[in-house]
């Protein structure tokens, strides 16, 4: 870019149906985009997107990214080679002796269940293993709890190791000695043995990627980082090719599963911090929305074309996950906690011929073939399906009409016929079902863990989340339901708005907290400095681009003695008495919070666990263009149904409506890329940054 251009920012999310993009210049301007995903060359679908963001600002794709200087992205790839077991044949290299911890999973058949299958012994069963049990070699090594080398590692039996690892065909290799976070010395090396007997093949380090105390959970992140890196070193490698040849020499920034973004080359070294990136925009850009509106309390609930997913932001934070788990499989990286179901706008709508019941999801007809509406040659019904035929939508974005006499077919001839019911009936019950699923979750979400939802406003995104909030939401309380601007777009609102966050962590041998300063204040250092080396030079760009300086957050995880579960706090000032008395202070009083008042026995000790150090660069975006008060005017207007019977709808143009416009139901208020529904006896009212708000 040259001085005095035009800057852009690119956010950009891709779903399992489609791929969205927020596209802010510096001038002021903002521009969206959204296109069909496409499964197996998904750098397509966002290439799509954003040529389609690019010609709302009257630009050619190769103009807009020659004058970007960052375009961040959040990517299912990773977790879509977990959940459809398409990842890579994983090696794995642990301490001899050790071979059967990832088998053996801590012998917990219901670790990670929720409470649904806790009920139900059949569901009880181990994660499917990622690592054939005849692919996991035992190395001659041994450090104790202290790092001390009890026994040196046997270089000529490791080689010999690999290389049986290597003739049976592994694709990748993971690497998880004991006690490495203590003494890393010999789990660099045998990564480096990898790397000369299997050049080329990708070797994940627990230590690396997960340096804290937790043998099980360390080597699951480790054999998860292997199994994902081809599918998503692939993707990334491809993307940021494509990306040049269009013209683009900014950094390309990748959203972490545990907040924040970072630069493609830190996530190609670690790609298992992508596995939940898609969920973290939409609560990332929900948290800005939270301090905009002055709620400290939000339930961010975003509906999508495969999924419907819930996330908390509680005093203004998002959380994280206590004990993280992705499809069974344990972790020990930070990640925000989401809670998912497979209900979306795609979701199949079928009968259940055991029980002659109706559900929907988890299933879904995704982005090819898609609804039957989008007349792509999909056949089975589906929730967009069931919306079209009630005359809620009318087309997909600003270029496709729907076709609403296909989706009527599909739900007459194996929903409504079938059961003996109305094309509309059946439609009305695929919704109310659907709305059902979602508002269970929300309680699940917040009412099982000790949250009162009416203590929370509640904000729907995602494409589909408009349409069903007034649903989803009823009967829950909340102070406020919120569907906010770029709403259909927001996780790629969340994408372009993300800091850019580097984090290191190691795990300690625990030490009482109170004898820990000297231990905290040097792992501290030592953080800090292999942070800055690990520095690429696309962060001074970041840091250049964002005008703004780099910021360092330190914390440490502690816990009662020998507990498994840990809180991670700030560290505020140097580790002396009067910070380490706070921290224990407040430790003790975050603990009652989660468990309950009196579980913090004062006799107890606090021990420190593990120490971490992120650098942060805030990433500026364009304050957002206030509206000005003024009467609302319909557009036009449609038939659609509700609770069976028909109503003649207006329907508004949502970029027309002036701040305080009042809007009664029923009616529907679209924007290019969504619709919002507001059935009978409900109404709308727009705020002046555009949110509308559902009463």
């Amino acid at each position: 870019m040259t001085a005095g251009s035009v800057r852009a920012l690119i956010g950009v999310d891709t779903g399992g149906t489609f791929t969205d993009t927020v596209v802010t210049l510096s001038d002021g301007r903002l521009g969206v985009g959204k296109a069909l995903s496409t499964p197996g060359r998904v750098e397509q679908g966002v290439l799509d997107s954003i040529t389609r963001a690019a010609a709302a600002l009257d630009l050619t794709l190769p103009d807009l990214l020659r004058q970007t200087a960052i375009l961040t992205h959040g990517t299912t790839v990773g977790l879509n080679a977990l959940l459809t077991g398409t990842g890579a044949r994983v090696g794995l290299l642990t301490t001899a002796g050790f071979e059967s911890t990832l088998p053996i999973a801590k012998a917990n058949k219901t670790h990670g269940l929720d409470e649904l299958d806790l009920s139900m012994p059949t569901r009880w069963r181990k994660p499917d293993p990622l690592v054939a049990r005849a692919d996991i070699a035992g190395v001659a090594e041994r450090i104790d709890v202290n790092g001390t080398v009890v026994r040196p590692l046997d270089e000529e039996q490791a080689r010999a190791a690999i290389r049986r690892l290597a003739a049976r065909g592994v694709g990748a290799v993971a690497v998880s000695l004991l006690w490495s976070p203590v003494n890393a010395e010999h789990e660099r090396r045998l990564a480096a043995l990898v790397g000369e007997e299997m050049p080329g093949v990708h070797v994940s380090s627990s230590a690396a990627i997960a340096p804290v105390v937790g043998e099980y959970e360390r080597t699951s992140t480790a054999v998860l980082d292997a199994y994902l890196a081809p599918a998503v070193g692939t993707y990334l490698r491809a993307l940021r090719e494509r990306l040049r040849e269009q013209g683009f020499g900014g950094v390309l920034m990748i959203l972490r599963t545990g907040g924040g973004a970072e630069p493609v080359e830190h996530t190609l070294r670690a790609p298992v911090n992508t596995l939940r990136s898609g969920p973290v925009a939409g609560l990332a850009a929900t948290a800005g929305l939270a301090r905009t509106l002055g709620r400290p309390n939000v339930i961010a609930t975003d509906v999508g074309g495969t999924s419907f997913d819930v996330g908390l932001i509680i005093d203004g934070r998002t959380q994280r996950a206590t004990r993280p788990m992705v499809h069974r499989h344990a972790l020990a990286i930070p990640v925000v906690e989401v809670e998912s179901i497979g209900t979306g706008g795609g979701s199949l709508a079928w009968l259940d011929r055991g029980l002659g019941t109706l559900r929907v999801g988890p299933r879904s007809a995704g982005a090819d073939p898609g609804p039957a509406c989008y007349g792509r040659g999909g056949t089975r019904p589906t929730l967009t399906d069931a919306s079209a035929a009630l005359g809620y939508i009318t087309r997909l974005g600003t270029t496709v009409e729907l076709d609403v006499a296909a989706a009527r077919a599909a739900i007459r001839e194996h929903i409504a016929d079938p059961l003996g019911i109305s094309v509309v009936a059946a439609a009305e019950g695929i919704v109310r079902i659907a709305a059902d699923q979602m508002r269970d979750l929300i309680r699940r979400t917040t009412v099982q863990r000790g949250h009162d939802p009416s203590a929370f406003a509640l904000v729907a995104f995602g494409g589909a989340g408009p349409q069903y909030a007034s649903w989803y939401a009823d009967g829950l309380g909340a102070t406020d339901v919120v569907v906010p601007d770029l709403a259909a777009e927001l996780s790629a609102y969340g994408a372009v708005s993300s800091d850019l966050n580097i984090g290191a962590e190691r795990g300690v041998v625990p030490t009482p907290l109170h004898r820990a300063g000297p231990l905290i204040e040097a792992t501290l250092g030592e953080l800090a400095g292999e942070l800055a080396a690990s520095l690429s030079a696309e962060v001074d760009d970041v840091v250049a681009a964002s005008g703004r300086g780099r910021v360092t957050h330190r914390t440490v995880a502690l816990r009662f003695y020998r507990q498994q579960r840990s809180i991670e706090l700030t560290v505020e000032a140097a580790a002396g008495p009067a910070e380490l008395a706070r921290l224990d202070a407040t430790f003790r009083e975050r603990y009652e919070e989660l468990v309950g008042p009196g579980s913090a026995d004062a006799r107890s000790v606090v021990e420190v666990v593990s120490v971490r150090v992120d650098l942060t660069v805030a990433v500026p975006v364009p304050p957002p263009v206030l509206r000005k008060t003024g009467a609302a005017e319909p557009i036009g207007a449609r038939p659609a149904w509700f609770g069976g019977i028909e109503h003649r709808c207006a329907v508004y143009d949502w970029r027309r409506l002036p701040a305080d416009a009042r809007i009664e139901g029923p009616a529907f208020i679209e924007s290019e890329q969504t619709t919002v529904v507001v059935p009978p006896l409900r109404q709308a009212r727009m705020d002046t940054n555009g949110h509308l708000h559902l009463g």
